[in-house]
């Protein structure tokens, strides 16, 4: 089976993408604009640096490729941009991969922004999501003729680690995030609620990976709070330092004010982390206990659960909850035969119309 794959190259969600369909024996090109200088796929030309313009300037390019390869389906990731593309290419069987902003946010604000997800979601054979809630949303704003809630999941290596490891006491609690440091993200509110741990005189230390806008701010913020000895920033780093920090890691932090399914949140779960995460219904979907939930932007309350989280009774308990959920739903390979399924589905339909 080929597929042709339209999405920012310069995103890990696109590659593992690629990667994980190329392992069930796909045959996978990747094109994309958004790329970095290792970028191996169909390197598209936009001459646009932003808007939808950008994208509608992909859609020549988009349909040669198209008759060069003869893909059997045509994927395309995040629905404001090569979504975009893809549906005006028109395109078939066309499967939509929604990200979450593109829904959740950007997808609902202003009327032409409306439009455009009418738009793409109509002409789009299948719409693909990581959460329940996302695909919900979706379909208020656009006919949905197919839909595949799917998780990308956690790699089952990951799982497999994880149940080996033992959570330990420890006098100085390792928090994580790994979030990109971007407005939606909101890594202010966790410098903010470290300020708070460290006039508890708590025992903790808060690693803080990613990149971002608002690097220089963060690192600012958290000198001007006198939180520098008790925050790390080490920028972006590579899939094996990740795992590493994940490892070394006792509680996990997510401030985004907004999410479907989280691969990160799905990560630290399965290396038995204490998640501490917004009130947002994409972390609704994997985590019950109220304990782990704050309400987006309130430093104050993270304060309080990053308190509670300091317990290794509590972090005991945690893992002991979440764990059954993680295994059923949240395996990266199980998921992705689902979705090989669908998709291999989608297409002999298509070829017997």
């Amino acid at each position: 089976m080929r597929i042709l794959m339209l999405g920012e190259a310069i995103s890990p969600h696109l590659q593992r993408w690629a990667d994980e369909l190329e392992k069930l024996g796909w045959d996978v090109a990747v094109a994309s604009a958004d790329f970095r200088d290792d970028f191996k796929g169909h390197k598209l030309e936009a001459r646009s640096e932003r808007g939808p313009l950008r994208y509608i300037q992909l859609v020549d390019q988009i349909k040669r490729l198209a008759d060069e390869f003869q893909p059997q389906a045509i994927n395309a990731h995040f629905l404001p941009t090569y979504g975009l593309a893809a549906a005006m290419a028109n395109l078939h069987p066309l499967i939509l991969t929604l990200w979450g902003s593109d829904i959740l946010v950007s997808g609902q604000r202003g009327f032409l922004r409306r439009r455009r997800t009418r738009f793409v979601l109509e002409r789009s054979d299948l719409v693909v999501g990581d959460a329940e809630h996302l695909l919900r949303e979706a379909e208020k704003l656009g006919r949905v003729k197919r839909r595949l809630m799917v998780p990308f999941g956690v790699k089952q290596v990951w799982v497999e680690s994880g149940e080996a490891r033992t959570i330990a006491e420890t006098d100085r609690v390792k928090i994580l995030s790994c979030r990109q440091l971007e407005p939606l993200y909101d890594v202010a509110t966790l410098v903010k609620a470290a300020a708070i741990l460290k006039q508890r005189d708590a025992g903790f230390h808060v690693t803080i990976v990613g990149e971002g806008s608002q690097a220089n701010d963060l690192a600012a913020l958290s000198q001007k709070l006198d939180v520098t000895d008790k925050i790390t920033f080490t920028g972006r780093l590579s899939q094996e330092k990740l795992f590493s920090a994940y490892r070394n890691s006792d509680v996990y932090v997510s401030t985004a004010h907004s999410d479907s399914t989280s691969v990160s949140l799905l990560e630290a779960m399965s290396q038995k982390l204490y998640p501490v995460v917004t009130d947002i219904p994409g972390n609704r979907e994997w985590l019950e206990n109220e304990r782990h939930f704050f309400e987006s932007g309130n430093h104050e309350q993270l304060g309080e659960r990053l308190q509670e989280a300091l317990s290794i009774e509590a972090r005991q308990q945690a893992w002991r909850e979440y764990w059954t959920v993680l295994k059923q739903k949240g395996i990266r390979e199980q998921q992705m035969k689902i979705a090989d399924l669908t998709f291999r589905k989608l297409i002999d339909e298509f070829a017997h119309r």
